[in-house]
Order: structure tokens, then C-alpha cells, then sequence
């Protein structure tokens, strides 16, 4: 298939046809087996790229960078400027349309923010996330189950779940879902606050409507629908329900994580849910930072803050997934991570013409 998408914004997944999507994956494959194999890449020298990041980012920002550098392209991180300070976003974005090939931007905001940036430039555009998708993460999950299963296509007719805090990524992944032709479950707490809202729960069905109509997609409480499952993803606790009419908590905040554990722990991924699947093959990923143990900066302010034994066995063991699970699939996730790479240069050769 000759590149589509020369040119091209890549802002949400559902801009793009399953074609397209094909493409995107089969190039990562490609471009992933040639770096193992020591091929130069560099195809893009005296090509530059924009980045600017208004949400913090690991794998994303490495991910653009090192690609970049395989293919010789010139790379700048943006975190000194005018933007939206003294300068209005059409003005920066017309600077940096003449000075870039390509612009990567991320802003924990509407995606029509950065469908306005896209709108502005006059060169292409890639989301590095906007509240409406994560198309580079999900290209990288992509992949990383085509992986397990064998290659290209493998995903058909294969069973998915998010399981666990409902209110925000479950939307990505039931795209993706879609996109692949498998079958997806949404499986969450009783709690409207980390429920899967009507409106992604809408936008996810019109999605299996366009491109897998005779898949399964079901959004429920119910622990059963584990049985049969090929693979698990999950999410961090602390985001709301935009629909249960309360203001997101600050992630500093005890009460973000803990709030409302107790609704929230039967749907925490362990390995006790992996042997619900029946199925010795399933296995877990996870788009990262997991909070599967309290090894880090958070975690110990959390067990500062705990007032009880119980509150504390949880920060310690892990809030989404459980730290012996987190462990017994990390190779899973840290190459779905390592998958990042591959993926994220993938989308700029597309859509710089290579």
C-alpha cells in the first residue's frame, strides 16, 4: 500500500480509515525490525521538529526524541517561550510553521485545541494526547498485541477489557478496539464518578458500528465478563467522570487516589483477575505511570497521609494493578513502552512522505 498520509494531521484515530491504520502498523513493524538489525535511518536530514508539551510526558517526549535522532531530523523541545503568554497560539504556530516540518503537541484539554493548532499550521500536526485521544499510545498497543499474537491481523476477533477506573482511557481503547475487529468490555465500579460517560460510551459505538459491527462492545459491573478475555488494560484511580458534575481532584490531593478505594478495589487488575480470564494466555498492558507500589515520591507522601493499616496495604500493593501483577507482565508493558519508539516514528515518516 503506498503511503496515505503524506501530509497529514494524525489528532484522533477516528480520522483515519482501517487502511490507513493498517499502514501505520505494518510501517512500525518494519522500521522496528530495521533498528534492530543496525539500518541507518537517517531519511530526513535538515528536517526539524516542534514539540511542545503544556502535560508532563516520559515515553511520548523520548519517543518523538529518539526517533527524531534515528532519522537525522533536528528536534526541539519547547520550554521557554510566548505561548499563550504573550503571544496568542495562532501567531506561535505560524512561527513554527515556518521553521518545522512537523509539529507534536500535547495539552490535557479538548482536542478541538489542538485541532485549532492543526488549523493554524501549514505544516502536519501530531497529538502527543488531548483529552480526546492518545494516538500514538494506542498505535503502540497496536503493535504490541499483533506481537503476542502472532503478526499482522492477529487481533482479530480477539477479546479485550478495561478493567478498573472507567472515566477516561477506556474511550481510546474502545476505539482501538474497534479499529483491530475485537471485542471490547468496559468493566467498572457502580460509582458514577469513575463510570465510562454516555458520551464515550456513544462515540465507542459508533466506531464498532463503522468498523467492526459484528464485535461485542459492553460497558458493565459485572466481574463475570472477565471469562474469555485475551488481554487486560487499565488505568490510574484518580480521574472523574466528566459527567458526574464534580471538579477533578488535584492530584496532590489523598483523596484523588483513596477517595474512593473502596468502590474501586474489586476492579483493581491482580492476578486473581488474570485467573478469572480461564484463558493461561491472557496478559496485561498498561499505557504508564502505573502506581502498582509506593516506590516513588507519591506513593511514600500517600502512606504519610494514610490513616489506617488497611489504606496502607493498598498504597503499598498497587491502586490500578497490583504490584505482583504489575511484575509477572512487565515484559509485556515495558515493551509496549519500548513500542512507543517505533510507532511514534512510524507516524513522522507517514506524514513527512517517507
Amino acid at each position: 500500500m503506498s503511503n496515505p498520509l503524506t501530509g497529514r494531521d494524525i489528532i484522533n484515530i477516528r480520522d483515519l480509515t482501517q487502511k490507513e491504520w493498517r499502514y501505520l502498523i505494518d510501517l512500525a513493524a518494519e522500521l522496528k525490525a530495521q533498528k534492530i538489525a543496525g539500518a541507518d535511518q537517517h531519511w530526513f536530514g535538515g528536517k526539524n521538529v516542534l514539540a511542545n508539551f503544556e502535560w508532563g510526558s516520559t515515553r511520548t517526549r523520548c519517543a518523538f526524541e529518539t526517533s527524531c535522532n534515528d532519522l537525522g531530523m533536528g528536534f526541539t523541545y519547547l520550554s521557554n517561550s510566548h505561548v499563550n503568554d504573550t503571544e496568542t497560539i495562532k501567531d506561535s504556530i505560524r512561527v513554527f510553521s515556518e521553521m518545522y516540518d512537523l509539529i507534536t503537541w500535547r495539552a490535557q484539554k479538548d482536542e478541538a485545541y489542538l485541532r485549532e493548532i492543526a488549523e493554524y499550521a501549514t505544516v502536519p500536526v501530531i497529538s502527543a494526547v488531548s483529552l480526546g485521544d492518545h494516538p500514538t499510545q494506542m498505535l503502540a498497543d497496536a503493535l504490541t498485541m499483533e506481537e503476542q499474537w502472532g503478526g499482522a491481523r492477529s487481533c482479530k476477533g480477539k477479546k479485550m477489557a478495561f478493567v478498573g477506573n472507567g472515566a477516561g482511557a477506556p474511550l481510546w481503547y474502545g476505539r482501538l478496539a474497534a479499529m483491530m475487529d475485537m471485542d471490547f468490555a468496559v468493566i467498572q465500579p457502580d460509582n458514577i464518578r469513575h463510570q465510562m460517560c454516555k458520551t464515550m460510551q456513544d462515540d465507542v459505538r459508533e466506531c464498532f458500528e463503522r468498523w467492526a459491527p459484528e464485535r461485542e462492545f459492553v460497558v458493565t459491573s459485572d466481574l463475570g465478563k472477565l471469562q474469555g478475555l485475551d488481554v487486560i488494560v487499565t488505568e490510574e484511580w484518580r480521574y472523574l467522570n466528566p459527567e458526574c458534575g464534580e471538579e477533578v481532584l488535584d492530584p496532590s490531593k489523598y483523596e484523588s487516589y483513596m477517595g474512593d478505594a473502596k468502590d474501586l478495589l474489586p476492579y483493581r487488575v491482580s492476578m486473581e483477575t488474570m485467573e478469572r480470564t480461564g484463558n493461561p494466555d491472557v496478559f496485561v498492558m498498561h499505557e504508564l505511570p502505573s502506581t502498582h507500589n509506593a516506590d516513588h515520591a507519591t506513593g511514600q507522601r500517600l502512606l504519610a497521609e494514610a490513616p489506617d493499616e488497611w489504606s496502607r496495604d493498598i498504597i503499598r500493593t498497587g491502586f490500578e494493578i497490583t504490584d505482583e501483577c504489575f511484575e509477572a507482565n512487565a515484559s509485556v508493558i515495558f515493551r509496549e513502552a519500548g513500542n512507543r519508539q517505533h510507532t511514534i516514528k512510524a507516524m513522522v515518516c507517514a506524514v513527512l512522505g517517507r
